[in-house]
């Protein structure tokens, strides 16, 4: 009986030495389970980091590209100030004139006309040094978005790194490249968004500033009287115009004049013009600009054209932008640990129901509303593919 005992617990031996073989196993498979876990988990929290900081530059870059539009819009309307008291300025000046012979009456418009005139210098003036202004703000953010260009592509290696360190992870090699393909972060990153000049964009740019004119720089043409065969037509406006060199000019004309319709014509009398300009003078008005000025008050227009007042030159702004930057383009970068890889990249939305447009459209994706996110992302076969080539290279 002691022997069937003894004889059992020789054969418990190698059983138990299985058993413990099998939990050592298990235990390494499990550590080595939680150790891929964890890289994984750091080259994802990496990569997501190195796409936030993308999304934070386009967004950044977006911001200074609205202020662009916005400084060159507060141009327009000083300009259009410019002019449209320049007009009154003219008019009260004529009227003062006409009466000059009416008493009492003319004690009034004469005192009007030197008000205005008076107040006509200082007001200039306050103008020009708001146009001044403009032009620092413009170089300003030009620079800044320069500084911005190269100075974040340096920070998120940086930043990667402070990262694996923090997840100890410091020890584990890492390649961070663009993707689809396999070339190093982040020289494909700085030519993704290029610097565009105003003088050579297709007017891109100019278009964009001359949709975003408020009313008053669009058009400031609107009936003054009507007394039935006497009828007092103001007309003017404020227009972007570029040279065949490319060179920009913002250019305001206002007139004022009134209508006389006779038997067989209208007799147009003109009361009132302002102009001014940055860049070139206005050459000739044509009938759709300026608020139509040339085909509402043409006799005006003309007079007007004659006594135009300068304002300085235009910064035709250089900026940050993209033609494409459709779904397919938005940029993407892979984390590569030997035994990790992670996707990330940055996306374009605008939900209607917390931004909601004014002509209900959805908005196609751009660099003037910062509305740039970050996201990870599924790796393609392609990616896969052309992981295992990058692994193979660098063993």
């Amino acid at each position: 009986m002691h022997y069937s005992r003894g004889y059992l617990s020789t054969l418990m031996i190698p059983v138990l030495a299985g058993l413990l073989a099998l939990f050592v196993g298990i235990a390494s498979s499990q550590h080595e389970i939680q150790k891929r876990w964890h890289l994984q988990s750091a080259a994802d929290a990496m990569v997501l980091s190195a796409a936030t900081i993308m999304a934070r530059e386009m967004n950044i870059l977006a911001v200074f590209n609205r202020a662009i539009v916005a400084n060159q819009v507060a141009q327009a309307q000083l300009l259009g100030l410019s002019s449209w008291y320049s007009n009154i300025d003219s008019a009260s000046e004529r009227l003062a004139l006409v009466t000059f012979w009416v008493p009492y009456v003319n004690a009034v418009t004469a005192q009007l006309s030197r008000i205005i005139a008076t107040i006509d210098r200082p007001l200039q003036q306050l103008i020009q040094i708001g146009l001044a202004l403009q032009e620092t703000l413009i170089t300003a953010i030009q620079l800044a978005q320069v500084t911005v260009r190269f100075s974040f592509a340096q920070i998120i290696p940086e930043s990667l790194a402070q990262l694996a360190r923090l997840q100890n992870i410091e020890s584990e090699q890492w390649s961070l490249v663009h993707s689809p393909g396999l070339v190093n972060f982040p020289w494909l990153w700085w030519t993704f968004i290029p610097l565009q000049s105003a003088t050579n964009d297709d007017e891109r740019l100019a278009n964009l500033i001359r949709r975003s004119r408020d009313p008053f720089s669009k058009s400031r043409t609107f009936n003054w009287f009507n007394a039935g065969l006497v009828k007092g037509k103001k007309a003017g406006g404020t227009e972007l115009v570029i040279s065949s060199h490319g060179d920009w000019s913002w250019q305001a004309l206002d007139t004022v004049a009134v209508h006389i319709d006779m038997l067989f014509r209208r007799e147009e009398i003109p009361w009132g013009n302002g102009v001014s300009y940055r860049g070139e003078r206005i050459g000739r008005a044509d009938p759709t600009q300026f608020g139509a000025s040339a085909r509402t008050n043409p006799r005006a227009t003309q007079w007007a054209l004659t006594d135009q007042v300068a304002k300085g030159r235009v910064n035709s702004s250089s900026y940050f932008d993209r033609d494409d930057l459709s779904a397919a383009e938005w940029p993407k970068v892979l984390l590569i640990f030997e035994q990790a890889v992670a996707k990330a990249g940055v996306r374009y939305s605008r939900p209607a129901s917390v931004f909601p447009r004014a002509d209900n459209k959805p908005e196609k994706a751009n660099l003037y509303n910062a509305l740039w996110q970050p996201e990870l992302q599924q790796l393609t076969t392609a990616e896969k593919l052309m992981i295992t080539q990058f692994r193979a290279a660098q063993s």
